[in-house]
């Protein structure tokens, strides 16, 4: 997948979904779409998600 693609992913039995902004060897760099008030605290509204994890979100 490349950079501003679209995707989904669990996290703590949430689905949320965001977009890329950075690829790793193993994982991803994702910026979250309405983020929680924890996530922004905790993460400040991005997240390094396993590529295992994310689905690409269809057009």
């Amino acid at each position: 997948m490349e950079t501003k693609t679209n995707v989904t992913f669990k996290w703590e039995n949430l689905t949320l979904f965001g977009f890329i902004e950075r690829e790793y060897e193993n994982s991803f760099l994702i910026q979250v779409n309405d983020p929680s008030k924890e996530i922004m605290d905790k993460f400040s509204g991005r997240m390094v998600i396993s590529k295992k994890v994310c689905e690409k979100i269809s057009d």
